[in-house]
């Protein structure tokens, strides 16, 4: 899962510890992006440091099984308010750059012709009030 062989936390600046992987159940739809767009389609590792979620795919678990010295990957959306995580920046550029490298576009899907409910909806979800919304959970 890693790039390279960084399995001890002291090598990137924290305590002499193993670097434990906290892995989403693969009925994720995070877990098929995570796989899709930075393994390029590869398999997760099967290491003992890494542990992979059987249950359902939610957030709060997951970052209580980080403990001190774990890491995860998550959407943006999950994570940017947690006060327990920070956000780690991929080739200097965090999730709500424009430069971000891993993003997954998420598609409405409604019965044509909408109904007046749906475009009120799609109204909101598009507007500058709904885009902030979203990002921050509500």
């Amino acid at each position: 899962m890693f790039k390279g062989n960084t399995h001890d936390s002291s090598k990137v600046g924290g305590p002499a510890t193993q670097i434990k992987v906290i892995n989403r159940p693969a009925v994720s739809g995070t877990y098929q992006t995570f796989k899709e767009q930075v393994l390029g389609g590869s398999e997760f590792g099967t290491a003992s440091n890494i542990t992979t979620l059987v249950r359902r795919d939610a957030t709060t678990p997951l970052l209580q099984a980080l403990g001190n010295n774990g890491i995860d990957y998550a959407t943006f959306a999950q994570v940017i308010n947690q006060k327990t995580v920070r956000v780690v920046p991929v080739n200097s550029a965090t999730p709500d750059a424009g430069n971000y490298p891993y993003k997954r576009q998420l598609y409405y899907a409604y019965k044509n012709p909408p109904s007046q409910a749906v475009k009120d909806f799609l109204g909101y979800a598009t507007s500058s009030e709904g885009q902030k919304a979203m990002l921050a959970g509500n």
